[in-house]
């Protein structure tokens, strides 16, 4: 299974940008649905080369298990 990274910066004036990677095609774009579930509406978007690479499968499986 490929490695995949997120690499989360939150700026001091609440703004948030995240940069995905491990992701071929397309499929980049279903992982970030769940970020903007999470921080609100993308207002920038930038690919990178594995963007148009040939698209792959990616299955998301989320559990909320609570906080302790």
């Amino acid at each position: 299974m490929p490695q995949r990274e997120f690499d989360i910066t939150i700026a001091p004036d609440g703004s948030v940008e995240i940069h995905v990677q491990g992701y071929k095609g397309k499929s980049c774009l279903e992982a970030m649905k769940i970020f903007e579930q999470a921080v609100g509406e993308i207002k920038l978007q930038r690919e990178t080369s594995e963007f148009y690479e040939p698209d792959e499968q990616v299955q998301f499986n989320l559990e909320n298990k609570g906080r302790r």
